[in-house]
């Protein structure tokens, strides 16, 4: 800008943009299940691959997060939202997110491209070393939201895949997943099967005394002599689990109950009938908008949020 035009720069419209980009990066690793975590499965490939284009490029690398099991499904993650709030917070300016792929850093397409975008308005660039695109241009932006894109895509066809396998064999009585408490897996003939063992011998007494008309802390308290220790409230989920009867519930079976070829702990008439006293319980509490003890409950209102004042009465 010439001399003569500084004394109207005030007058100039827009946010005058930062041209200088700096050097400083964080490197964002992760894999989609615990078993590769556990094993270290491509965590070392991912960070040695973004550490050398960081080193090629002359970047400093301020930190490293992730290197665990994170699924990609949701951003609810808790090593990518302190990395998120690193880059933000970070006295020492952060430019680049160093990622493998982009389905590293995450798989949520439109929900990804907005906290890329977010993002690259506080000059912080997401880059994927296996799949570079120059994102200060709109081709390059364009190009990455497409990977976003494709990256959730192919999230969805990989679940529908394993829910069709799940659902199939639930239907035919077998349950894919661990089993709950109480159970085994043995190999019989290189069938999977699902045998009680001594705690299960337990989860039938624990129905039996429930009908006996024990309390659910009590019956906790009858375990833990058997050497079971366990919280109330799992007593009482397993009292709520059908697959003790030799029912299969699970959400890819859509609502609908399917008979499981596991060893029943129980009957079906056993199950019924202690949830029926658990139906007969009372669950919760309710909220009194007025009540005689605090007179003033539904008169005064705050005076920052405009909200009635709430009250209690303390017992002790």
């Amino acid at each position: 800008m010439s001399n003569d035009l500084l004394f109207f720069e005030s007058f100039a419209k827009g946010k005058k943009v930062q041209k200088f980009k700096g050097s400083n990066c964080v490197i964002y690793t992760r894999v989609s299940t615990k078993e590769q975590a556990d094993n270290n499965m491509s965590l070392e490939t991912q960070r040695k691959s973004c550490e050398q284009y960081a080193l090629r490029n002359k970047y400093n690398i301020v930190g490293c997060f992730g290197g665990t099991y994170e699924s990609a499904k949701t951003d609810e993650r808790k090593e990518f939202n302190n990395m998120l709030s690193c880059v933000k917070k970070s006295k020492e300016k952060i430019s680049y997110i160093i990622v493998y792929s982009v389905d590293r850093f995450s798989r949520s397409g439109a929900n990804a491209i907005y906290i890329a975008e977010k993002l690259k308005k506080e000059g912080i660039t997401v880059f994927a070393v296996t799949q570079p695109t120059d994102t200060t241009t709109a081709s390059g932006s364009l190009q990455q939201n497409i990977q976003f894109i494709f990256s959730e895509y192919d999230n969805q066809l990989r679940r529908e895949k394993c829910m069709e396998g799940v659902k199939e064999k639930l239907l035919n009585g077998i349950w894919c997943v661990a089993p709950p408490t109480g159970y085994d897996i043995v190999r019989v003939n290189g069938k999977k099967e699902f045998t009680l063992n001594d705690k299960g011998k337990l989860v039938r007494k624990a129905f039996l005394w429930k009908v006996q008309g024990l309390s659910n802390e009590a019956i906790k308290d009858k375990l833990e002599g058997f050497g079971w220790k366990m919280h109330t409230q799992r007593v009482s989920d397993m009292f709520r689990n059908p697959f003790y009867c030799g029912l299969l519930a699970h959400s890819a079976l859509e609502g609908e109950l399917v008979e499981g070829i596991q060893e029943k702990a129980i009957s079906k008439e056993l199950f019924l009938q202690v949830n029926g006293i658990l139906d007969k319980n009372k669950h919760g509490y309710a909220l009194q908008p007025e009540n005689e003890y605090i007179p003033l409950k539904r008169f005064l209102k705050c005076e920052a949020c405009g909200r009635y004042l709430r009250g209690y009465k303390a017992w002790k």
